[in-house]
């Protein structure tokens, strides 16, 4: 233990040193980067302050040359000769002379030139046309390389002025008193430029020093603070730590007895050290005290898993309690709805009768026998709902697996829901999209899904609204989705998780609108699971719903549970 302690107390010295080594070399590097580039920046500033000055001295020259050219030219008795001396000649020449008497390179060049010697290189053909596209740019400079040496480029635009036109001016392809052909411009328009290569030799040099005495001085900061902090990481830390490990082994092999005041530290680890020197105290009397301990927390966790038998056994009552009262529940919700059931159709069958022999003329009694017959189907809805849901929790409701086309089943819901959309002065219709298969489902669950889901759309659909019943194939799922939507009242976000429970329904005051016990919607999740399909909704208020079923094409159902197929 003690070698493995020694190991990670000098892991810790040589992490801080490592830390602290980093955070050096990134410091000096910013600070040194952010030095070079000052350096460079000043460096080139005072280059092109420099170029500057040669340039535009040597066009000062061209325009003395320029505005003196008849002096030049003629004799006392004004006579002219041309003497060759115009201010592309004198350029060249003296630029010539300046090349050789320092190491920078001055010429006058153009992209239309007369000598070879004022032909553009591909660095200035490039400024040259910055130039032209550009009028309001009055220099340009850049640091490049020429034969694997860095040089300092700087080119100024020459422009065209009066005294240029009689040698450069119009007409074009006239001869000049050089014998050049004139080119045609005009006055303040581009004429060339002059172009300065000065050699950077000095300023890296400069740079080179530079890296080598930070380079210096970093490598002796390094040193000077890794010895500075191995020394007193030792003194402070791994000495400390060493003798406090040592104390601990004690304590670790039985003796509590330990004196921890005696370790030679300062701050956090003397306090480490103190509260050691509490925690063996602590263990020395927890030791003394934990058989009496033991044997009270012992008795006192039997009296507590006594208690939670007691519980879970009174828990257990309770819940088949609960399970008998549900069963029972749901056998008397079976039956009423059972007997309900059979008087009511009695009653719908009457009431088909008498609107079959009574005559037209008689329009009171019709519309009394038209309310009886739809609330009677309404209610027998109802009663089939309850039957169903009781059906489904007595674990006897089945499901009867047949090939279903859906365009039947949509069509036998049509048949009911088109009427009741045409009262209300609501658009219906449907819409079968491309290969749609025919699936293995119980078709009378599936229209009674169907029919719940359309039977709410057309109630909380007002006058002038609209249904779409659409059905569609997800190739790659391999279900079937039937969509109901509608532009109806809409339901609010916080109600759309609770709206597939039990006597649920979007208004539960006493006081609502619209009717309803709040089945239609949890039958439908029921009918549909059934099948091992799904059902979804998405609203917004007074916007509208759309409710999706999505039924796989091959039922995916569990055996047992009392359904079949």
């Amino acid at each position: 233990m003690l070698n493995g302690g020694f190991s990670l107390v000098r892991s810790l010295t040589y992490r801080f040193m490592w830390a602290i080594t980093v955070v050096m070399i990134l410091i000096v590097s910013i600070n040194f980067m952010w030095d070079i580039n000052q350096q460079k920046r000043q460096a080139m500033m005072e280059m092109r302050e420099k170029a500057q000055v040669i340039t535009k001295e040597l066009i000062a020259t061209r325009e003395f040359i320029a505005q003196n050219q008849n002096k030049i030219n003629c004799d006392s008795q004004g006579g002219f000769e041309f003497k060759h001396l115009n201010p592309a000649a004198v350029g060249m020449g003296i630029s010539k002379i300046f090349a050789e008497m320092t190491n920078y390179s001055i010429k006058q060049t153009r992209l239309i030139y007369r000598d070879m010697q004022n032909a553009p290189d591909d660095f200035e053909i490039e400024v040259l046309q910055k130039f032209k596209a550009n009028p309001n740019l009055q220099e340009y400079w850049a640091e490049s390389e020429i034969d694997d040496k860095r040089v300092f480029r700087y080119i100024i635009p020459l422009k065209v002025e009066e005294s240029c036109l009689p040698c450069h001016g119009g007409p074009v392809g006239e001869l000049d008193v050089a014998g050049y052909p004139k080119e045609g411009y005009l006055e303040g328009s581009l004429g060339g430029a002059i172009s300065l290569i000065m050699p950077m030799d000095l300023f890296v040099a400069n740079l080179s020093a530079n890296v080598l005495r930070y380079s210096g001085f970093f490598l002796l900061l390094i040193g000077a603070s890794i010895g500075s902090i191995y020394i007193l990481v030792n003194r402070l830390v791994v000495q400390p730590l060493s003798d406090l490990e040592k104390a601990m082994g004690q304590v670790g092999a039985g003796n509590l007895n330990v004196d921890f005041t005696n370790i030679r530290a300062e701050g956090e680890i003397e306090q480490l050290a103190t509260h050691f020197q509490v925690m063996a105290s602590q263990l020395r009397d927890l030791y003394y005290n934990l058989e009496l301990k033991v044997d009270k927390r012992t008795y006192e966790l039997e009296k507590a898993n006594e208690v939670l038998k007691n519980k879970q056994q009174e828990l257990e009552n309770v819940n088949f309690q609960l399970k008998e009262a549900n069963r029972y529940k749901s056998e008397f919700l079976a039956i009423m709805s059972h007997e309900l059931r059979t008087p009511l159709t009695s009653i719908m069958a009457f009431t088909e009768l008498l609107l079959t022999d009574m005559p037209e003329e008689r329009t009171i009694e019709i519309q009394n026998l038209e309310e009886i017959r739809k609330n009677s189907e309404n209610l027998l809805r109802l009663i089939n709902n309850i039957l169903d849901l009781a059906k489904i929790e007595a674990g006897r409701n089945e499901i009867k697996i047949d090939t279903v086309d859906l365009t039947d089943v949509i069509g036998s819901v049509e048949g009911v829901i088109l009427p009741l959309a045409k009262q209300k002065g609501i658009i219906f219709h449907t819409c079968f999209l491309p290969d749609v298969p025919l699936i293995k489902a119980d078709p009378e669950k599936i229209r009674r899904v169907v029919e719940n889901l359309a039977s709410n759309a057309v109630k909380f659909t007002d006058k002038g609204g609209r249904i779409i019943i659409s059905v569609a194939y997800e190739k790659n799922d391999k279900e079937v989705i039937i969509t109901i939507s509608d532009t109806g009242i809409g339901i609010r976000e916080d109600e759309q998780k609770i709206i597939f429970e039990r006597f649920t329904q979007s208004d539960s005051s006493n006081s609502r609108k619209y009717s309803g016990t709040g089945l239609g919607l949890a039958l439908a999740k029921e009918l549909v699971e059934m099948h091992g399909g799904w059902i979804t909704v998405e609203s917004r208020i007074d916007r509208g719903s759309v409710f999706k079923v999505g039924i796989p094409e091959l039922p995916k159902i569990k055996n047992g549970g009392g359904r079949n197929g």
